[in-house]
């Protein structure tokens, strides 16, 4: 699913995503008011939606794998 909901936080800046839609300003202003100290940016992510997730979801971390035997 589609939303803006799914930016990212990072450092000083937020990240988030674009649809093409007549939505992305009114997004991208609201979380100017919200994060006023960062610079928001807007990064088109159609296609990763397409996949599952946005770029909240494929940027958080990984665990290590834990195999036997693996220090």
């Amino acid at each position: 699913m589609a939303s803006y909901a799914k930016f990212l936080i990072c450092n000083d800046a937020v990240i988030v995503p674009q649809y093409d839609d007549i939505n992305d300003a009114l997004a991208i202003e609201q979380l100017e008011k919200v994060f006023p100290h960062h610079q928001v940016v807007g990064v088109r992510t159609r296609e990763i939606v397409f996949g599952g997730g946005n770029i909240h979801c494929i940027t958080q971390q990984q665990p290590k794998p834990s195999f036997k035997g693996n220090n």
